[in-house]
């Protein structure tokens, strides 16, 4: 159970630091990283990109907000067809964030029948944790390699998979393309893939060898 919990904690806590809406303002910082060719300033890309990121979490306004915002000549930022795209990004979030909690839930469950079971959680809960992180290496090694051979297609079979037919294409004059460019989803692919190997290579590290009591 730790094992199988474990993989699903640390990509949970990824995708939390991902939607953290001032994670947009990191990644245009970014040297490099293409500005608007439609206009907009960095402020102004900055703040209509957190009012995105935090319309797709599941308290709050939602994408009410997306509805509120608008461009610096007055007019509607999101257009009907990107509030809805935004509904089904909110509804997937709203999946992988229960997923995250049930990894947690199960996590906690385990450790507390172990901890009843043995007194002490010993080398049964260590060895849980180690597979667990050899777990997630395995997997976030294979996604990383895939997306480094063929970013397009995976991020295109994605999309695919988890929304209705073109729903998610729109012209680069759009504010969602404007605000988040396949620059963008490269970049959020690579902090995904560097912030789960950072904890699962953790907790190899730490559970090696037996780890300490």
């Amino acid at each position: 159970m730790i094992a199988i919990c474990v993989p699903l904690v640390i990509l949970g806590n990824a995708l939390i630091i991902l939607l953290l809406p001032w994670m947009a303002d990191v990644q245009y910082a970014l040297p490099g990283f293409p500005a608007d060719e439609f206009g907009f300033d960095r402020g102004e890309r900055g703040d209509l990109a957190a009012i995105g990121i935090r319309s797709i979490w599941p308290v709050g306004a939602g994408t009410g907000l997306l509805a509120d915002a608008s461009l610096p000549d007055g007019s509607a930022a999101f257009g009907q067809s990107e509030i809805r795209h935004m509904e089904d990004v909110s509804r997937l979030v709203r999946v992988g964030l229960i997923v995250w909690l049930l990894g947690l839930v199960g996590l906690v469950g385990a450790l507390t029948r172990l901890r009843t079971r043995d007194g002490a959680f010993g080398e049964t809960a260590r060895a849980g944790f180690r597979w667990g992180g050899v777990t997630t290496l395995g997997l976030v090694a294979s996604v990383g390699l895939l997306m480094l051979v063929g970013f397009d297609a995976a991020f295109d079979g994605f999309h695919g998979i988890f929304f209705e037919g073109d729903s998610w294409k729109f012209s680069d004059a759009s504010t969602l393309r404007r605000l988040y460019p396949d620059a963008f989803w490269g970049i959020a692919a690579a902090w995904l893939v560097t912030l789960a190997l950072a904890q699962a290579i953790g907790l190899v590290l730490l559970t090696r060898n037996g780890g300490r009591r």
